[in-house]
């Protein structure tokens, strides 16, 4: 243990999405709280028409392309692909087996394994997913009390164009909260007395 890993990623527990009864997190009741995905993932099969098609079942009749823009048919029109310096499906798509994605040396890396993928180049950001800073967690932080599980990249961010939308601020209040109903005037102050302007004794 110890952290030693013998040069093996150590293969961390994630779910596809959070289970339907978290446990309790010390709340009398924690109904309240979102534990939902933030987004819905779609995963490496296409459904269309209420059908799901494999990747390969379209991807084995024509060869392999590299270029995001040359794409013969529909299926993927939605894609927009803002995502750095991949700006190539094969950066992240095995180019023989479309239901998996590439590692460094040409290995497959499995759909379920896709925080590998993003490992890949988000380092520091994949070490803080594991450490629980980035990202969110739901369960327990004492691990003898239960289990948790994390979200994995895909379940916040669009892996296609993973930069959030900006958020647009509200307009600010008409009036600060403590002075939403100022008193009328002639109304006597509960400020402290002392000098003002006016009355400020001459040294």
């Amino acid at each position: 243990m110890g952290g030693e890993t013998n040069g093996v990623i150590p293969r961390l527990p994630v779910v596809a999405r959070p289970p339907a009864l978290q446990p309790r997190v010390g709340l009398e009741a924690d109904s309240h709280l979102d534990k939902t995905p933030p987004r819905a993932t779609k995963g490496l099969d296409l459904v269309k028409a209420g059908w799901a098609y494999n990747c390969m079942e379209c991807h084995k009749l024509f060869p392999a392309r590299w270029h995001y823009e040359d794409r013969p048919f529909n299926e993927h029109k939605e894609i927009l692909l803002e995502h750095g310096n991949n700006r190539f499906c094969l950066n992240c798509h095995h180019p023989v087996n479309r239901s998996a994605f590439v590692d460094y040396d040409g290995s497959e890396i499995a759909e379920s394994d896709v925080v590998l993928l993003c490992a890949k180049c988000h380092g520091t950001i994949h070490r803080d997913w594991k450490a629980g800073v980035h990202g969110r967690q739901n369960g327990f932080w004492n691990a003898g009390l239960g289990e948790k599980t994390r979200l994995r990249c895909i379940q916040c961010h669009d892996p296609h164009s993973p930069r959030f939308k900006p958020l647009h601020p509200l307009a600010p209040l008409r009036y600060p909260p403590r002075a939403a109903n100022p008193p009328p005037a002639g109304a006597p102050s509960h400020e402290a007395p002392g000098p003002t302007p006016l009355t400020h004794p001459k040294p």
